[in-house]
Formats: structure tokens, sequence, C-alpha cells
């Protein structure tokens, strides 16, 4: 993933995903993405932990301003 992908994938993360997810608990996450994860078997492994991360690490800076 180039540099400009990366921005690119964080700032949809930051759209789409995280307004939904400063609402719900971890385990709720999770097990979206695992759901998500299986019914997708083309996602590259190791994709749901690194999204998994990214989202906890934008949702606590959110709730911390």
């Amino acid at each position: 993933m180039t540099l400009e992908e990366e921005k690119e994938f964080k700032q949809k993360i930051q759209e789409t995903i995280l307004p939904f997810a400063v609402n719900m608990t971890e385990d709720q996450i999770r097990k979206v993405i695992l759901s998500v994860e299986k019914s997708n078997s083309n996602l590259p492994k190791g994709f749901a932990d690194m999204l998994f991360e990214q989202i906890m690490v934008y949702k606590y800076n959110q709730l911390n301003k």
C-alpha cells in the first residue's frame, strides 16, 4: 500500500466506520469485523486485525478530545 493509499484508507475509516464505532464496545466492533472477514474470503490475511487496531486508535483519540 502506498502512502497515498494508506492516507485515503485512514480517511475512509474516519468518515464511514468511526461514526458508528464510537458508540460500540470493542467486542461489538470485533464481532462485526470478524463477520465481514468470514463473508469476504478475498480480504488479505491480517486485514481484520489491522482494521480493528485502526478503529480503536481513532475511537480513543476522538473520545479523548
